[in-house]
Formats: C-alpha cells, structure tokens, sequence
C-alpha cells in the first residue's frame, strides 16, 4: 500500500493569492476532463485527475477552484466521494480507492507551489483524502481475509499497512496544524477541522498508539485555545476520539 502524505501546506512560501481561473468547463472538458454534469466514476476521476495535473504543468491558473465561478463544477466532482457497492469483489474496490486516492494526492500537490498560507482547495483536498482514508481502512481486513495464513504475500500486505496507518496518523496531524494556523481564514480552519472530526472515530483504531496521544493532545490544546467554531469542532473531534473502539 501506499504511504498517505503529511500536508505540507504550512511549508509552502511565498507571499501572492491563488491565481485566477483561466478555464470553464468546457475548457478542461476539451482537455480530456469527463463532463461535470454528471457523477464521475472512479476511473472517470482518475482520468480527470490525470489531465488536470497535465493542464496544470505550467499554468496554475488552469487549477479548478472550489466553488469557482468558472471551475468550481470540476472541483466539485474532484472531492465527491463515489457511492461504494460492497457487492462487488473487495480486491477491486479496495484497487480502485488506491487509484482515487492516489489521484487526489497528486492533484493536491499541483496546489501547493508558492502560496503564503493553505488554501481552500488544499483543505479541502486533504479532506477528501482523509475521508477516502476512511473507506479504505474498512476495505482492508476484508481484503486479507481473502489470504490463507500460509500465503507468502501476507507479510507485504501487512507492511503496507502499517505503512498507510503511519501515513494517515500523519495525515490527520497535518490537519490539525492547518486548523492551528492563524493565518487562513477562520472559515477555513473551521472547515478543515470538520474534515478531522468526521474523519477521526472511524480512523482512531487504526492509528498507531504512540501518534494517538499526540493527536488527542494537540486537540485538546486546540479545544482550550479557541472559543465558537473553532472550539465547538475541536471539543467535537476529542470527543470521537473518547467514543471510538480501540484494540
């Protein structure tokens, strides 16, 4: 399995804003986007991915905007998260999440060059791949349950694992930092602060002990340091972590 990136927004430097929207639908359309007028499918996202991140090569200005005038459809459908059918083979659908996600990451990163603070489109980025997170951490016991105890691939398997808890305890560190930061603005730390408390129950079992505390604790700080949203959301995700069933 893959590593889950650390957001590494907070090292991003410079001192301009977002650049404005060079494109409309029909534009990243042409480009080999699928039409946002309708859900995409895995494979639709991970096509629109992979021609954004080619758009973009360049030419920031061509990066969709979340609730853009002009990109804020494509943007849209970027962090829409797809209906799962757990009646199709676990194997599959497991496959197909490591493909979204790992479009997402790499969408993510397109947005990080030269920016003084995080922007929407990074929080709500990473709160897509936190819930994406999510629904692959439930994808994975099933799938090695489909290995006898004596297969040889087991071992990796487990690895990665371990690998992509490590990654998401990270993930979900990098999210309370920016929910820390003073710099974006308040709505945006509310927002991504949303993302962690959604997030965090069904994640907490999964996460190593050690990475556990120091999220709990950064939380609880966060809770006391803040007053209204701020506060109310992260009193919220302290309390997931209080009511989520760990080993």
């Amino acid at each position: 399995m893959m590593r889950a990136w650390l957001l590494v927004v907070l090292l991003a430097c410079g001192a301009r804003g977002a650049p404005p929207e060079a494109w409309g639908t029909a534009d990243y359309v042409a480009a080999g986007v699928p039409d946002p007028g309708h859900a995409w499918s895995n494979a639709e996202l991970v096509k629109a991915g992979t021609a954004i991140t080619a758009a973009a090569d360049g030419h920031e200005d061509r990066l969709p905007r979340y609730r853009g005038a002009r990109s804020g459809a494509v943007f849209a459908r970027l962090i829409e998260a797809p209906a799962d059918d757990a009646t199709r083979p676990v194997a599959l659908r497991l496959g197909e999440q490591l493909a979204r996600y790992q479009t997402l990451n790499d969408v993510q990163k397109r947005y990080l060059h030269g920016l003084a603070t995080p922007s929407r489109e990074q929080i709500e980025l990473a709160g897509a791949l936190l819930h994406e997170s999510v629904t692959m951490m439930a994808l994975v016991d099933p799938f090695l349950a489909t290995f006898s105890a004596d297969d040889p691939s087991l071992e990796t398997r487990r690895n990665g694992l371990a690998t992509f808890r490590r990654g998401s305890a990270d993930l979900l560190y990098g999210a309370v930092m920016v929910a820390d930061d003073r710099r974006p603005p308040t709505e945006d730390r509310v927002a991504m602060l949303r993302h962690v408390a959604e997030t965090i129950g069904p994640l907490w079992p999964a996460l190593p002990v050690p990475r556990r505390d120091e999220i709990r604790a950064y939380l609880v700080k966060l809770s006391e340091a803040t007053t209204g949203a701020l506060h109310d959301v992260a009193a919220q995700a302290v309390q997931a972590t209080d009511q989520a069933r760990v080993p």
